[in-house]
């Protein structure tokens, strides 16, 4: 019987598990929702960034709804719906980075995959196409399937709405030639009911399932494990 040194606690049926997997102690639970605090991280209780951005956007359109205050949440829902596109691209630009990297160690030629700008734009970027643009040159040449066209279209959708990469967090921004860009100057209807239908559409099609229908992140997944096999880095 294994015991261990941090205690961990089965979240209860009626309690999400898609941010945290694990939950809290019932004193832990209560103590908590008395003193309004919000408890995540650590051994057990790390948190999906990708999850939580996504859910939050959920629940802030839900609330919106029902109190008619979407005009007055819409920034933040949108920056939420963005920033949980950037962070599943670049999940997925991780899955062939790596493999990439176990090839190299098995003795095949990458070519020199990823690029230096490719490497610069993973950490530093916040562009979606160019995102994108990378996520399916790299899985080209590679050898992989591309990813869904589904996505594409959903990063072309977002970039009606924002004049660049800071529009929803900042009310403007400047050009490298110093020009100002001001990013609400005229009003913008944005469809956010439409937009979270959509875009959990296109997860369905992507996110890694363990069990039904082929998805584009399994087949990443499956590439992966092989190679990762090959060097004795997974089981």
């Amino acid at each position: 019987m294994v015991i261990f040194s941090t205690p961990f606690y089965v979240k209860q049926p009626d309690e999400n598990n898609d941010v945290l997997v694990f939950g809290k102690s019932p004193e832990q639970r209560n103590e908590d929702s008395v003193n309004g605090i919000s408890r995540f991280g650590g051994l057990w209780r790390a948190p999906s960034y990708f999850n939580s951005y996504l859910r939050s956007a959920r629940i802030l359109i839900d609330h919106g709804v029902k109190t008619n205050s979407l005009d007055d949440i819409g920034l933040p829902i949108f920056y939420m719906q963005r920033h949980a596109t950037e962070l599943l691209i670049k999940r997925l630009l991780s899955w062939l980075y790596e493999i990439a990297e176990f090839r190299t160690e098995l003795g095949q030629n990458c070519q020199d995959i990823p690029s230096n700008q490719q490497k610069k734009n993973f950490k530093k970027s916040h562009d979606l196409s160019q995102l994108f643009k990378d996520l399916s040159k790299v899985s080209e040449h590679l050898g992989l399937a591309k990813p869904p066209s589904e996505l594409g279209e959903w990063v072309m959708e977002l970039a009606k709405y924002e004049k660049t990469e800071t529009w929803a967090r900042y009310n403007q921004s400047e050009t490298r030639d110093h020009m100002v860009i001001r990013h609400v100057q005229d009003e913008i209807a944005l469809p956010l009911v439409d937009l979270q239908r959509r875009f959990e559409q296109v997860i369905l099609n992507i996110e890694h399932r363990l069990y039904g229908e082929e998805t584009y992140e399994n087949e990443l997944y499956d590439e992966w494990l092989c190679v990762a096999r090959s060097l004795g880095k997974a089981g």
